[in-house]
């Protein structure tokens, strides 16, 4: 019987095929940093999957948008779809460039902050700094949290009172204020790595 390898992701890596070449170098510092990428490249998506289910569990799940921002040509709508995605979910956005000088950005950047290929490290740091923010023992406190709620994770990701009462819950237990989109993305990563309990309706 073969073992399947459940991944998680940290970072979303949204780009323009025109550089490729960039994501790929993107891509191997933020492994190396110990953080797992989404990108279409290395995603291991499979032919009996739906590209879609597929791209949205990553939105949901993944802490942080690295968008790359192409040197010259027309920026893509996916990329607009995906940081309109992070934005409902009031998860960080960081845009990096590897052209030197001004570029045009559309006006769904607005707000985000722009990081030169230089300074990816200055964003490694922050999107490690936003992960290390909850405890083995958070994760637990939040496990329990859930399955006394009872609600199933799917249907929370629609529900922001839900979401709110959570995140009130989580901080009376374990004394932090964590956003409840944070609590959220914790959730889908513990459900896929097995560590939540079943909820039945």
């Amino acid at each position: 019987m073969s073992t399947q390898i459940v991944t998680t992701y940290d970072v979303f890596l949204s780009y323009p095929m025109t550089e490729t070449g960039l994501a790929d170098q993107v891509a191997r510092a933020l492994e190396q940093a110990g953080l797992d990428v989404f990108w279409d490249r290395q995603a291991g998506i499979g032919l009996e999957e739906n590209i879609q289910d597929t791209i949205w569990r990553a939105v949901a799940e993944s802490a942080a948008l690295i968008a790359i921002v192409p040197t010259e040509g027309a920026f893509l709508s996916n990329m607009a779809v995906e940081v309109g995605a992070f934005k409902a979910w009031c998860k960080p956005i960081y845009v990096v460039q590897a052209a030197k000088g001004q570029i045009r950005l559309p006006v769904y950047f607005a707000d985000c902050p722009i990081y030169p290929l230089s300074r990816l490290d200055d964003v490694v740091a922050a999107i490690k700094r936003d992960l290390a923010s909850l405890t083995a023992e958070d994760c637990d406190a939040l496990a329990e949290i859930y399955a006394d709620h009872a609600i199933p994770v799917d249907q929370l990701l629609s529900n922001p009172i839900e979401i709110e009462q959570l995140a009130e819950e989580f901080h009376l237990r374990c004394g932090k204020k964590v956003a409840g989109e944070r609590l959220i993305q914790e959730l889908l990563r513990l459900r896929k790595s097995g560590r939540l309990s079943r909820i039945r309706h």
